[in-house]
């Protein structure tokens, strides 16, 4: 972990001098490293902190300067418990260039395939640092809202003998769960 705060600390002071030009119409693609932090009640009524990490890219096209459209996947994994992310997203982006400050914002709207299914909605915000002709240093902060579903069950002890239960199943029960987005990651 404090190996990781430290590559990104190098990574943030030698870009911080750097500025990225407007992106090119055409072909335009991403690669990132996300990470996602949520909470998870416990059986006690206490609450347990999770983190998600994962990859994921996306592809699409550059329509001008300022707006991007596409569409990509993502992998992630609770660093605790075997709740996994693999969503399927459309991506519109906006990059702004107020004289040497480059802002973006871009927004994920798609579907968890992981855990039951459910929504994937993921708006993020940050800036970009250009590291060459063709390639820029994106970071970036959000929230991403993961939904999912899980089955039902309800239980009956049998009143004359304790050791016997019923089990039924009721149906499944849809959840989103909102989870604070950090992204670092490059496009090319």
């Amino acid at each position: 972990m404090q190996k990781s705060i430290l590559t990104l600390s190098l990574i943030l002071l030698t870009a911080v001098s750097a500025f990225a030009g407007s992106p090119q119409r055409g072909y335009r693609g991403f690669a990132e490293w996300d990470n996602g932090i949520t909470s998870y009640p416990q059986v006690e009524g206490s609450r347990k902190t999770v983190w998600f990490t994962g990859v994921s890219t996306s592809h699409g096209y550059q329509l001008n300067p300022n707006l991007f459209v596409g569409a990509g996947l993502m992998v992630e994994k609770s660093t605790q418990f075997c709740f996994w992310t693999l969503p399927v997203f459309a991506q519109v982006r906006t990059d702004q260039t107020w004289g040497k400050f480059t802002p973006f914002g871009d927004l994920r709207i798609g579907y968890n395939c992981c855990d039951g299914g459910g929504i994937y909605f993921s708006p993020t915000v940050g800036y970009r640092f250009n590291w060459g002709r063709r390639m820029n240093l994106n970071l970036g902060i959000g929230l991403t809202l993961r939904g999912s579903s899980i089955k039902q069950y309800n239980i009956e002890y049998d009143p004359d003998d304790n050791e016997m239960a019923y089990i039924s199943y009721i149906g499944k029960k849809h959840q989103t769960k909102a989870m604070f987005t950090i992204r670092v990651g490059i496009d090319f």
